[in-house]
Order: structure tokens, then sequence, then C-alpha cells
């Protein structure tokens, strides 16, 4: 019996020259990672496929976080609406940065709009004019209502009195967490988001930004200057308020991190960070999920002494509308840390970001997408910076979800 035999023809001289033309695009980091240099035209396509970049009407937006989703799955969420309410359409705009898991920031996306329409429209029905300082306080009470509405969930669960978790037996605890709404009511206190959302009333001659932090930009013509319209919470400003807020608690921040483990000082969610810590060590610990170790919980169970460390109050900012051009910029932290925009001050990212989106802006209506081309100068300034930051094939996550939203006038 012969053996089977498989012969195979060797390449032709033009399929040589195709398999080189193939690899020949690729080159490597200085690490040995691969990635492709694109063409122009090539380059653009991917951006605005990778992103989800879209324009719509006034608005252009996008999301982008080029890892597999195999890797990371991008937490941004960005949320455009128009509300046709008494008196004309207002125009609501958000981008909210989800970590730990998906679990809260997918609520917050669901929640935050329908409850802030709801406030402004019983608001409207007493009187169609509604004063700045009223809209700015519907503001803050969605986003109390928003928390409240993740925490009484989990209170429907658990008790409200952490002594009577005693009652509790651990294997207890974790028959209650195998069941599916149970499990998403504790992930969603686990995880947070930072947020940035906007309101324009129908006149488009006041808009309201409030945050809990991230950033907020407008600029206005003829120059495109840029301004920001919120503070910056990850400051050292905001270390000292915290340390201020705990005395006698050195760890409350340690190495730059609220008790050593979160980057944001003021976010929906976490509650974790806000209530005592046998929830932590008697209930988010029992929940079968790799988002948080169970040592980093009990870790950091240790330091919460006095809670809540991580703030749910934002800050909400009015602004009248000039006459002249403006838009309007939201966007995550992951623009301001992107390889483009690394190490500037926040002034200077303001300027930049303007003269960006100011020249986009100068083509024309309809011509740029302003998101685009800031998502571009923010992935290098030449394009083999460019291609890298977009095509790079590596086993871990390297650059954070950057998600843009730019509202124009006119």
């Amino acid at each position: 019996m012969h053996p089977n035999i498989v012969f195979l023809p060797a390449a032709s001289s033009s399929e040589h020259l195709l398999a080189l033309s193939e690899v020949s695009e690729f080159t490597t980091t200085d690490m040995g990672h691969p990635y492709r240099v694109l063409e122009e035209h090539q380059l653009t396509a991917e951006m605005e496929r990778v992103s989800n970049a879209r324009s719509t009407g006034s608005i252009d937006s996008l999301s982008f976080q080029p890892c597999s989703p195999d890797i990371h799955e991008n937490q941004d969420r960005v949320v455009v609406e128009e509300w046709d309410l008494l008196g004309g359409t207002w125009q609501f705009m958000g981008v909210f940065d989800g970590h730990v898991n998906d679990y809260t920031v997918d609520h917050v996306a669901a929640e935050l709009p329908r409850q802030l329409k709801a406030n402004l429209e019983r608001a409207l029905q007493h009187s169609s004019r509604v004063s700045p300082q009223r809209v700015s306080q519907l503001m803050r009470d969605a986003v109390a209502q928003l928390e409240n509405s993740i925490s009484s969930k989990f209170f429907d669960i658990f008790p409200r009195d952490a002594s009577h978790l005693d009652r509790l037996s651990p294997q207890h605890v974790e028959e209650i967490l195998e069941e599916d709404a149970p499990f998403a009511a504790v992930a969603c206190c686990l995880g947070g988001a930072t947020l940035v959302f906007s309101l324009v009333d129908p006149p488009q001659k006041n808009v309201w930004l409030a945050n809990l932090g991230v950033l907020g930009l407008r600029g206005n013509t003829s120059t495109w200057n840029g301004t920001l319209l919120n503070s910056i919470h990850n400051t050292q400003t905001e270390a000292q308020r915290i340390m201020a807020e705990h005395p006698g608690e050195p760890h409350c921040i340690k190495h730059d991190r609220v008790l050593g483990f979160l980057e944001p000082s003021r976010a929906v969610g976490d509650f974790w960070l806000k209530m005592p810590s046998p929830y932590t060590t008697r209930v988010f610990a029992a929940l079968d999920q790799d988002w948080i170790s169970q040592d980093t919980l009990r870790r950091c169970a240790s330091r919460i002494l006095t809670p809540p460390y991580v703030s749910d109050i934002p800050d909400v900012y009015h602004h009248e509308l000039p006459s002249s051009p403006w838009f309007l910029l939201l966007c995550s932290d992951g623009l301001a840390t992107a390889e483009g925009f690394e190490g500037l001050s926040n002034g200077s990212l303001a300027h930049q970001w303007a003269q960006i989106i100011g020249a986009a802006l100068d083509t024309g209506p309809g011509v740029q997408n302003a998101a685009l081309s800031l998502l571009r100068a923010a992935l290098g300034s030449e394009i083999v910076a460019q291609s890298r930051n977009l095509t790079v094939e590596m086993d871990e996550r390297y650059m954070d979800d950057l998600s843009i939203i730019i509202r124009r006038c006119p």
C-alpha cells in the first residue's frame, strides 16, 4: 500500500510578487508588534468604520476603540436625542464612559435621558419658559434619580442596614446571585460610569452642561478659540477634597486613585466605594465575575472606613450661546490621553481642539465630519502613527475608549 502524496507546484514569479506585495504594507513597532501602514483613502475609510462615525443634521459623533472585542469591549456610550416638548425642540447629548463592566453604563445610557426628559416635561407643563436655574436643578435631580434607580434594585434584594447582612449565610448570598436579576442589580452597583451631558434650548440661546469627570468645550469664531466649560475632576484638587473629607485615612487616596483602585473621583455607580465595607466583603466579593478580583475587593474593603469615597454630585454649568457661529464638544477622557494630545495642559488641549474642529467646520456644512478630524489628530500627527494606532496587533488593550460628540451652529 502506497502512502498518499500531495504535489504542490512551485509558485510562479507573479505569485511571488503578489505575496511580497501583500506583506509590504506591514511593519512592526519597536516592541515587535505588527501593524499595517495604510494609504490615505484606506486610513479614512477604516477610521470611519471602526469608530462608527456619523453626521446627522448639526451633530457629528463617533465612539472609537481599535482593539478587538475579544480583547476589550468599548465601554463608552454616545447618546443624541431631540425632544419635542411644549415650547419647542430641546436637544440632549451625552457621553458616558463606563468602567469595570458594561452593566452600569448601559443603564445610564438608557435611563438618564429618559429621566431628564420626564423632569423637563413636567416642569414645562407648569410654564413653557423654565429659568436657567431650574433647568440646572432638573439635571442634578436626574443624576440623583439615576443613582437611586441603581441602588434601590440592590436594596430590594439585600438589607439597607449592613449589620443585618450577618443574617445571610455566604451560601445563601451565592444562591441569590446565581439568579439573573440579582446578578444584574449587583453588577450595576459594582460598575460605574463618568458622565458629561448637555441640553440646548429650542431658541438655541442657552446651553447647560453637567459633568461627573469628563470634558466639555465651546468655541466661537472668528479665530475658533476653545474654552473648557467645566472643571476637571481627576486633579490634585479633587484628591485634596477627598482627603479632607476623610481625615486620618491615609489610604483614601493611594497611588493617585480612590482607595488605591479607582481613578475617577466622581461617578455614577461604584456603590462598593459608597457603602459600608460589609457589603463589599459579603456581597460584591461573592459575585461570580472577572472584572475585579476578590483579593482586590477585600483589600480595598479594609480601607473603607467612612464611605462614600466617590461623589455622585455633578457640576452643572449654564452658558448663554453667542450669536456668532459656535460649537460644543463633549468627549470621554480617552481623547485627552490619546497619542496626539498626550501631555498637553488643559488650555493647550482646548486651543488645539478648537483649531482642528474649526478648520473642519470652515470647509462648509456636511463636507467634513469634525469628530473624525479630531480623532485623526488624536491618533498622531503622521499617517504612520495613525495607521499604527488603528491597526497594531496586540493581545491587550493599548488605547482608552475615545468618544466624541460635536454640536455645531449654524
